[in-house]
């Protein structure tokens, strides 16, 4: 089971990073979906290259190019640490805020909105109800800060069915 449930987790994460750059490549955002995500942990104010690299799961020595292509761009920015002198602190530039917050969010044309519709309201609840579950359940997500969506707490779930238990 354990396996099926790895291949299926590829197949998806796959499929939405294949969804995600055809968005930005159909809004000529110039970017690639490695960039978007890097811009999007600078703009919920992660500042750090180490942080930003352990939150996307990939190798610093990776995220320093990504890094570099975006600071070529002029959307994020290099800053001095005064305390120590080995980090470098991220930020937006301008030009990073504004192409960022002019990308749309997923939207009725998105691989996994289309794949979402075609399953009953009370079926899709329970199935992100399960996946968040599941994902806390795993070792080392506290690292990569889960956090249960705020608006699926409020929501009644059907009859019978039990709410996780989420501090």
């Amino acid at each position: 089971m354990a396996d099926k449930i790895r291949s299926l987790c590829s197949i998806i994460t796959k499929i939405a990073r294949a969804d995600l750059q055809t968005r930005l490549d159909t809004h000529d955002s110039g970017i690639s979906a490695i960039e978007h995500g890097a811009l999007r942990h600078l703009t919920r104010g992660v500042d750090s290259m180490a942080e930003i690299s352990r939150l996307m799961g990939v190798a610093p020595s990776t995220l320093v190019y990504v890094v570099d292509g975006l600071v070529k761009k002029k959307l994020v920015k290099r800053g001095k640490d005064p305390n120590d002198r080995r980090r470098e602190p991220l930020s937006l530039e301008k030009r990073g805020a504004a192409l960022f917050s002019q990308i749309p969010k997923m939207d009725a044309t998105s691989v996994l909105v289309k794949g979402l519709d075609g399953m009953h309201a009370i079926r899709r609840r329970e199935f992100l109800v399960l996946l968040d579950e599941f994902a806390q359940r795993l070792a080392g997500s506290e690292r990569l800060y889960l956090r249960p969506d705020r608006r699926l707490a409020g929501n009644q779930l059907p009859p019978g069915r039990s709410r996780v238990n989420r501090h």
